[in-house]
């Protein structure tokens, strides 16, 4: 009986361990994930602070766009100055931040709206509507993600909109 004791003492010992070591891993894991979210900035992009009364407008607005899409080419120039509002709200945006990820989804239905206007299609919209969706309950006060991993998520889709805006542009040259 004292033999079984004595294992079992030990192996609680060794498992407290093993889940000390684990706990420290995951520690120094989530600080490189949080200092990695801070380095994916886009270059070139000033920041400014994100203006919540301004970004509400800029909801209803594309939102108007998603309810009447035979209008967004009309609106290029518009949904332009929604993306490159947005990108600089991002840039100012502390990582993860509500603030970060309503400039992330502004940008980035402004970019399916610019998609849509090129190449019409429901995914473009559903997309722009979710979007707008996240943008709108963030500007609400909806939870939004405050893990490390959530703002390398903003991060790289901002980065990739900003990727998706220049073949836009492209597009959009070779269009006219």
């Amino acid at each position: 009986m004292r033999v079984f004791g004595a294992l079992f003492i030990a192996i609680l010992l060794a498992m407290a361990a093993v889940l000390y070591l684990q706990r420290e891993d995951t520690e120094a894991s989530l600080r490189a994930v949080s200092s990695v979210a801070a380095d994916l900035r886009e270059d070139g992009v000033s920041g400014r602070a994100l203006d919540p009364e301004m970004a509400a407008r800029m909801v209803d607005s594309l939102q108007e766009l998603v309810d009447h899409p035979e209008e967004i080419p009309k609106h290029v120039d518009d949904l332009k100055t929604v993306a490159t509002t947005a990108a600089a709200w991002a840039a100012a945006a502390p990582s993860p931040s509500t603030d970060l990820r309503i400039a992330v989804s502004l940008r980035a239905a402004a970019g399916d709206l610019r998609s849509h206007g090129t190449q019409p299609s429901e995914m473009s919209l559903a997309s722009a509507r979710r979007n707008l969706q996240a943008a709108r309950g963030a500007l609400a006060g909806d939870p939004v993600g405050t893990a490390p991993t959530d703002a390398v998520r903003d991060r790289l889709e901002n980065l990739q909109r900003s990727q998706q805006e220049r073949y836009q542009d492209v597009e959009e040259e070779l269009n006219r």
